[in-house]
């Protein structure tokens, strides 16, 4: 019994040491458990905002309607604009186009009702457009800029080359073009200095002469006259009856702006636009850099009616090269121009409806909300110096190239077109369908983004012997976040889609594959998912 009394001592004393950790063991053998990772949370970037409204253009062969490779320069009263901007609200000054389409939208806080775009396109004659932003308030605005061809008819382009020394040339430089009523020349006197932008010499060895001449008679001079001559008129506008642009680079690229003493520019003008000779034109004239009209103090004397009577000769003196013109005032149109609508009701994304003549020569929008059918207001028409008994062709096509409305031959354009009956085309079966973009993380599929806030257009691929001339058009947005609305395809054929990302996605620009989708107008809505592939490292954007 001692013995077991004793045993049961011993263990009561160990427990006691073990509990209060004062024995003597120090080896340092406790368990530690295992670590436990916590669990990997993937978090997709967080959708980007929803973009403002939209201008979207596309730049076209003023005849053929073929879409034109392009740079564009954007103004505001002859300045580089600050107001516009991308998809991101970066500044864009200008924007170089493969395709002929651009898009933009206006700073937050803008106010402005137009800006000014200069167009410059190689084998084509360089325009200057003013796009009215009035209704970008209610949403996108599309225009369409139509440019010459210097091959177009009624249009003539010359170079000639000359060698200088010290910034002249002891002989006088001459250089022209004559073909028919698009005639032009210009007489640089011999010993002229030659001047930049800055009142500097030019240091080329030798200078090219550029002289583009359009008989204004045709709808080529008035395609080809910079648009803004008429800004802030409101009962008479300068009508152009005679034009003439110059230019003149030297060997090392830099433009011949100013002379030392006056030089010589001639054109031809019309004998149908009632001058008589001895009559003194206004002249106005516009830099082709800026975009800005100036009223010169010279003007433009009407000489000899040439032998076939088809054209006078006019000439006058200046000290500097731009886009010039000779012009009469004329009574405006103030009541605008307005289509008599009827047939066919006009589809959901627009039609454009071109005006061509010698007295206008643009192309307007016709919302498929426009019930009252006015396409151009009378303030408007006044911008374009359209005049009160102008005439034109009226021609109505949608955006995928299809006529709805040819008129026969000019008709009067002021105040109400009449009977503008619109026929759908048979081969315009029109069918919608949504088109919505997901951005997926590659390291785990559950973990998704709507790719909101995206910039989508789409432009139908022309099958084989199709000789209409389609169109790049801006997708809205549709319902849901990442959705947008393929509108007015036409049924069973093929569209490219192309997408350009802002905010947290705008990486995926630079993914292959993430930018581009092909899509079948077949009604059957659409969804591109796109790989992200490490959403961990997206730093600041919610992972």
């Amino acid at each position: 019994m001692f013995t077991n009394k004793k045993t049961l001592l011993a263990m009561s004393v160990a427990s006691v040491f073990a509990l209060s950790g004062c024995s003597s063991d120090d080896d340092k053998n406790e368990v530690v458990p295992d670590p436990v990772d916590p669990p990997v949370v993937v978090v997709p970037p967080e959708a980007p905002a929803e973009l403002g409204s939209v201008v979207n253009a596309n730049i076209v062969d003023s005849e053929s309607f073929d879409v034109v490779s392009s740079t564009v320069m954007f103004f505001e009263s002859g300045v580089a604009s600050a107001n516009v901007v991308d998809e991101n609200g970066d500044v864009v000054t200008s924007v170089t186009t493969e395709d002929g389409n651009f898009s933009f939208l206006l700073k937050d806080g803008a106010d402005i009702d137009s800006v000014t775009a200069v167009v410059m396109a190689d084998g084509y004659i360089q325009k200057t457009f003013s796009i009215d932003l009035t209704e970008l308030s209610d949403g996108d605005v599309d225009v369409l800029l139509p440019m010459t061809s210097e091959t177009a008819t009624g249009v003539a382009v010359e170079e000639t080359d000359a060698a200088v020394s010290g910034g002249s040339s002891a002989d006088a430089i001459t250089g022209g073009v004559a073909n028919g009523k698009a005639t032009a020349a210009v007489t640089v006197p011999g010993g002229t200095q030659l001047q930049d932008a800055n009142g500097d010499l030019i240091t080329g060895d030798s200078v090219t002469l550029s002289v583009t001449a359009a008989d204004t008679s045709s709808s080529a001079g008035a395609a080809i006259t910079p648009e803004g001559l008429n800004a802030g008129s409101t009962t008479t506008v300068k009508t152009p009856v005679g034009v003439a642009s110059v230019e003149m680079v030297d060997s090392n690229g830099t433009k011949v702006k100013k002379f030392s003493q006056p030089i010589t520019v001639s054109m031809a003008i019309p004998a149908d636009k009632g001058v008589s000779t001895g009559d003194m034109l206004t002249l106005v004239s516009q830099n082709e850099d800026t975009g800005v009209w100036t009223t010169e103090t010279q003007q433009v004397e009407v000489k000899d009616l040439i032998a076939d009577g088809s054209f006078y000769n006019a000439s006058f003196m200046t000290d500097h090269l731009t886009f010039f013109a000779a012009t009469e005032e004329s009574t405006v149109c103030s009541s605008g121009v307005t289509l008599g609508l009827g047939g066919s009701a006009v589809p959901a994304s627009g039609l454009k409806v071109r005006l061509q003549s010698s007295d206008a020569t643009t192309v307007r929008t016709l919302a498929a909300s426009n019930a009252s059918g006015t396409i151009i207001s009378g303030t408007k028409a006044a911008e374009l110096g359209i005049v009160d008994n102008a005439t034109a062709s009226v021609r109505v096509f949608d955006s995928e190239g299809y006529t709805w409305y040819q008129s026969t031959g000019e008709v009067s354009i002021c105040g109400t077109v009449a009977d503008v009956n619109l026929e759908q085309p048979d081969e315009v079966a029109l069918v919608d369908q949504a088109f919505t973009i997901v951005g997926q993380c590659a390291d785990d599929a559950e973990a998704t983004v709507s790719a909101s806030g995206s910039l989508v257009t789409y432009k139908r691929v022309k099958a084989e012997g199709d000789t209409s001339t389609p169109l790049t058009k801006k997708a809205a947005p549709g319902v849901d976040a990442g959705e947008y609305a393929l509108i007015d395809l036409i049924s069973d054929a093929t569209y490219n889609v192309s997408i350009t990302y802002s905010g947290s996605l705008e990486f995926l620009n630079n993914v292959e594959g993430a930018t581009t989708a092909e899509v079948t107008a077949d009604g059957t809505d659409v969804t591109k998912t796109v790989t992200i592939a490490d959403c961990s490292g997206l730093t600041g954007s919610g992972s």
